[in-house]
C-alpha cells in the first residue's frame, strides 16, 4: 500500500517495468488505470480521469468495486507546467488525494467527496519537464532510480538477441555478432556522453538513449539468411546504414556530423 516513483532517463524501462508488473496482478483484487501527464494537464482534466474510474459506494464515498484496489499509473509525473505559485496543479491534486483521500465537487465546492482503495504508481524523466516535484508528494512515494545499464550488461543482452537471430546465417556472419555489438556500444557511448552532443536550445532534440541502441539491433534482426549469403560485408554496410538513420539524420550542425563520422 505504498506508492512508487520510478526515476530514470528515457529508454531505461520505467514504463515497461510497471506494465509487466500489472500483467501479473490478479484482476479480481487489483485493477489499474494509466494516466499520461503532459505540459497541458491540469487538475480539472486529472480529476475527470480519477472520477471516471471510480463508482459511488455510499453518500459521498467513492472507490473501485468493493474488494478491489485501483492503482493509477501516472507516467511523466513532472511534465505539467509550473504556475505562478511554483506549483503544478495535477501534482497538488494527487498529493491531496493521498494526504486526505478527498476531493471537491467542481460544480458545488461545498460538497467534499471521499475516495477509498486507490494508490499511485508514478514515473518521471528528470531531464524533461520540471526538474523539481513537490516534496509533500514525493514523501509518500518510494523512489526507485533506474540508470542506463553498464557496458557489460548491454553486451550480454544484445549479444544474445543478435546471436539468436544469426543462428540460421553462415558462420562468418555469426562470428560478427560481438563486433557489431561492440561497435554499436562505441557509437552509442560517444553520442550519449560526448559534450558536443548535449542538448541545447538550438539542439533540444539531441536526446540519445537506450532506445536508439535497441532500434539498431532490432532493425538488423529484420534480415534473412538468403539476402546475405556469402556477403558478410553487406551486414557491416547495413549496420552503418542503421546508425546513420538513427543518429546521423538527427544531427543539425556540420561540426556534429563530422564528429559522428569520425566515430564511425
Amino acid at each position: 500500500q505504498k506508492g512508487l516513483l520510478y526515476v530514470g532517463t528515457a529508454g531505461t524501462g520505467k514504463t515497461s517495468i510497471v506494465k509487466d508488473y500489472f500483467k501479473d496482478l490478479d484482476p479480481d483484487s487489483v485493477i489499474n488505470t494509466p494516466i499520461n501527464f503532459n505540459s497541458y494537464t491540469d487538475s480539472m482534466s486529472l480529476q475527470i480521469v480519477i472520477e471516471s474510474n471510480v463508482d459511488k459506494r455510499t453518500g459521498t464515498l467513492y472507490g473501485p468495486p468493493t474488494g478491489k484496489t485501483l492503482i493509477y499509473f501516472v507516467d511523466d509525473l513532472n511534465m505539467p507546467k509550473v504556475d505562478v505559485y511554483y506549483t503544478q496543479q495535477p501534482i497538488a491534486l494527487v498529493r491531496q488525494l493521498i494526504d486526505y483521500a478527498t476531493y471537491y465537487d467542481r460544480a458545488d465546492l461545498s460538497v467534499q467527496k471521499r475516495i477509498a482503495d486507490i494508490m499511485f504508481v508514478t514515473c518521471m524523466n528528470p531531464k524533461a519537464g520540471s526538474f523539481f516535484v513537490d516534496e509533500r508528494l514525493t514523501r509518500h512515494l518510494t523512489t526507485v532510480c533506474l540508470s542506463v545499464p553498464e557496458k557489460e550488461i548491454l553486451n550480454t543482452i544484445y549479444s544474445q538477441i543478435l546471436a539468436g537471430h544469426f543462428r540460421e546465417f553462415e558462420e562468418n556472419i555469426q562470428k560478427m555478432t560481438p563486433k557489431i555489438i561492440s561497435a554499436t556500444q562505441k557509437v552509442f557511448i560517444d553520442m550519449s556522453k560526448n559534450p558536443k552532443f548535449a542538448p541545447t536550445a538550438l539542439k533540444f532534440h539531441y536526446q540519445f538513449n537506450m532506445r536508439d541502441f535497441a532500434k539498431i539491433i532490432q532493425n538488423i534482426c529484420n534480415t534473412t539468411p538468403k539476402e546475405f549469403k556469402g556477403k558478410p560485408v553487406e551486414i557491416v554496410r547495413l549496420w552503418a546504414h542503421e546508425c546513420h538513420r538513427v543518429w546521423h539524420d538527427r544531427l543539425t550542425l556540420d561540426e556534429d556530423r563530422e564528429q559522428y563520422m569520425k566515430t564511425m
